[in-house]
């Protein structure tokens, strides 16, 4: 099936007789390493109403992060993949594409006939990964595709804030709410401490009353680091290798209260020194595999600590959320819950490098700023502000 955003074709806007605009769009024409396969299209959309189809919306795209699970789809190893379809370059040619970025905040510029969920000037973000390609400067859509955000939820909030609200921090929302009964006290063990949603683990924690102990990779300017996520609300952060130093484990098991929850996202050795940590009857959360090791647990932990282990993947819960009433609801009160921390200043998005993308960008400057945001391990995280 065609991706919604690379429609309609010029030549059907020039039957139906309306204006067009030129967009640009990061598509790629086959898997392989992003850097290499993805290449910045011009392309002609329609300029309202008139040239879409009915149940069409054209959205103006407002930001887009470069999330690892992007560069996964483009290398062809994510399970959810790339849309690819026929793309009308601007000037006529027609490639076989998809385009990039499953994240995303757009505002709707124009809707087709039937459209009633949505309306010029709501914002919008895309209901399912693989539901639009994100990086492009303009898009259109299927409205069932797309899901609004009320204005008085985003009032406050950046765009950037909004755009990277479906995937980081609702994975630690729900992490931190459906594997355990938590008190406020406890502790929850995460690796990956540094990145987007071991940030939002630590934030959402110390707001609701629960304390972190995180596990970061030793590497240089480790103290600034570690200060910055004890800024955030981190009450411990230890290297990788001090998990694995008798000191540092000893002083780990005498905490003041229990450690039920353990939050992985790396896999390999370190993350069995950290399950190790996890009081009888508590749960390892795998919801990430960076380190592409696999994640072996001994014996004795299953047996007689009775540790769980268990895998979240967001995409799967909002999946199986479609349909159902109960967990819609979840959705969009878990969804409103952030927005209002992000506005009152109780939680703030990982940090992120604006690449500003416009229709009016040379071709040539556009394929640069994408090369350099598709790269694997860019620091800091980058998003496109269109």
């Amino acid at each position: 099936m065609a991706p919604a955003v690379l429609r309609p074709t010029p030549r059907l806007l020039a039957t139906l007789g309306s204006r067009a605009l030129t967009a640009q769009a990061a598509v790629y024409t086959e898997t392989g390493n992003p850097q290499d396969v993805v290449r910045v299209v011009e392309r002609e959309l329609p300029d309202g109403p008139a040239g879409l189809a009915a149940g069409q919306v054209l959205v103006r795209m407002l930001a887009a992060p470069v999330n690892p699970s992007d560069l996964n789809q483009i290398e062809g190893t994510y399970p959810v993949r790339g849309r690819f379809g026929p793309v009308a370059v601007r000037g006529g040619a027609e490639i076989s594409a998809a385009a990039g970025g499953n994240e995303g905040v757009g505002e709707v510029l124009a809707v087709g006939g039937g459209v009633a969920a949505v309306r010029p000037g709501d914002w919008v973000v895309p209901r399912r990964a693989g539901e639009l390609g994100t990086w492009c400067t303009h898009a259109v859509a299927g409205a069932d595709g797309l899901a609004p955000i009320p204005r008085a939820w985003r009032e406050g909030v950046a765009a950037t804030d909004v755009a990277c609200l479906k995937v980081n921090p609702c994975t630690a929302y729900r992490m931190l709410r459906d594997f355990a009964d938590l008190r406020p006290g406890d502790y929850v063990v995460q690796n990956g401490a540094n990145s987007g949603v071991g940030r939002a683990v630590i934030q959402l924690a110390r707001h609701w009353g629960l304390r972190t102990i995180n596990v970061v990779r030793d590497r240089p300017h480790l103290d600034a680091l570690r200060q910055e996520l004890l800024a955030l609300g981190a009450d411990v952060v230890v290297t990788d290798r001090e998990l694995g130093e008798d000191a540092a484990r000893r002083r780990l098991r005498s905490l003041d209260a229990p450690v039920r929850l353990g939050f992985n996202c790396v896999g390999g050795r370190a993350t069995l020194q950290m399950t190790k940590l996890i009081a009888e009857g508590g749960t390892l959360v795998s919801y990430g595999g960076m380190s592409r090791q696999p994640v072996t647990l001994p014996t004795s932990l299953l047996l007689f600590r009775d540790i769980r282990a268990r895998g979240f993947w967001m995409n799967r819960w909002y999946a199986a959320a479609q349909g159902c009433r109960e967990r819609e609801a979840a959705a969009a009160a878990m969804w409103q819950d952030i927005l209002r921390l992000t506005r009152e200043g109780v939680f703030a998005t990982q940090p992120l490098a604006a690449a500003r993308w416009t229709p009016d960008t040379p071709l040539a400057d556009a394929q640069r700023l994408v090369t350099a945001a598709v790269a694997w391990g860019a620091a800091p995280k980058r998003a496109f502000v269109f």
